[in-house]
């Protein structure tokens, strides 16, 4: 089988394992409501909760594939796909302080941003960056567990509920650096996974031809 074939194949099977529908918009959505508690509250254990509830990876991988095959329909599709989800993430993160500001859960004249954990994910630093190179990386595997997708849903959720969350702070311009370290984020995922695809490829036409 020639290595173009293959990565027809994965562009194919990823793209089966994409769909904008219900399911998939309720998760993400969860996943901003608990990422916004986490962030709001400093809770890891929560935070972590809404990194597994999340299927961000999914999508960036077929943008991957997509782009790896020379497929842009379908790396389009999946970019479309992801950017819906990270947007229902963020305003569930933001109905959720909205929620906690009015019930009184949240003081409404709460800083919202002198959190340690929002203020970690409205600046671009390296871990996260390095976190979003691996999961690209990681997500060539074939593998049925879902802590690759963790990995990479660390590096995209909670970022973008950072962003939505601080839009509602006393310094709305910082939810810049939230939205900023998102794409950061999601641009390594794809740029790392589509290398990855392409040197496996590169890989296997060698080892086919004997070179």
């Amino acid at each position: 089988m020639c290595p173009r074939v293959s990565l027809i194949e994965k562009c194919d099977t990823k793209n089966e394992e994409v769909a904008l529908d219900t399911s998939y918009l309720v998760l993400m959505t969860m996943s901003g409501v608990l990422a916004g508690v986490a962030l709001l509250t400093n809770s890891i254990p929560i935070l972590i909760g809404a990194m597994v509830v999340a299927p961000a990876l999914t999508p960036l991988e077929l943008v991957s594939a997509g782009l790896a095959a020379n497929r842009l329909d379908r790396a389009g599709y999946g970019a479309m796909v992801s950017l819906v989800g990270l947007l229902a993430a963020t305003a569930g993160a933001i109905v959720t302080t909205v929620v906690l500001n009015m019930t009184g859960v949240l003081p409404p004249a709460e800083n919202l941003i002198d959190k340690p954990l929002l203020e970690e994910r409205i600046t671009a630093g390296w871990y996260s960056v390095i976190a979003a190179a691996a999961a690209g990386i990681a997500s060539d595997e074939d593998r049925t567990d879902t802590l690759v997708g963790v990995v990479a849903a660390l590096a995209l959720v909670p970022a973008a509920a950072a962003g939505g969350i601080t839009l509602l702070s006393r310094a709305p311009a910082k939810a810049s650096g939230g939205l900023l370290l998102l794409v950061v984020n999601a641009g390594v995922v794809v740029i790392t996974g589509t290398v990855t695809l392409w040197l496996d490829a590169r890989g296997d036409r060698k080892a086919h031809t004997g070179q």
